[in-house]
């Protein structure tokens, strides 16, 4: 196929036969045609991310086998905590608060024992560091009056979030 210039109309494909004569070809451009295509693209596309992903992590699989036994024990753990948190006796006795135990089995679990334990100690002793800090700006505020209250505790904010 080989673009051609017809005048003032732009440009036409036209395929060259053997016999030399040359022909423009037709094309379907009616609206189910074009629907069908781009849906068959789009669900095309889709797979291609599909297989790329599954090659990817079977890859990631063959070169690191405790990665995938890491995998199926985070995803154990998330299950059963999950259904810890909506059994309901469970709820009732210790409320919303039972989300943070979801997010501590995200945060901490590790590959081996010694850096999740590692990762418990840390958050343990940072939650009670915060906890202090927390109260400690807290008492200052408080003790400064209404009228600086919101400018201390807006400092502080800012300075944790910005060295922590």
């Amino acid at each position: 196929m080989v673009p051609e210039k017809d005048g003032f109309e732009g440009v036409e494909w036209r395929i060259r036969v053997a016999d030399g004569s040359s022909e423009v070809p037709v094309t379907d451009t009616s609206l189910a045609r074009k629907v069908w295509l781009r849906t068959k693209d789009l669900f095309s596309c889709l797979g291609l991310k599909v297989w790329m992903f599954l090659k990817k992590a079977w890859d990631i699989g063959a070169n690191d086998p405790r990665k995938v036994i890491h995998c199926f024990k985070v995803g154990l753990a998330l299950t059963l905590v999950s259904l810890f948190y909506f059994m309901r006796p469970l709820y009732d006795g210790v409320g919303g608060n039972a989300m943070w135990a979801l997010m501590t089995v995200v945060l901490v679990f590790e590959p081996n024992v010694g850096a999740t334990l590692y990762k418990c100690l840390n958050r343990i002793f940072a939650t009670f560091f915060a906890g202090f800090l927390a109260f400690g700006v807290h008492w200052i505020a408080s003790r400064s009056g209404d009228r600086f209250e919101p400018y201390i505790v807006g400092a502080s904010v800012f300075l944790f979030g910005m060295y922590i």
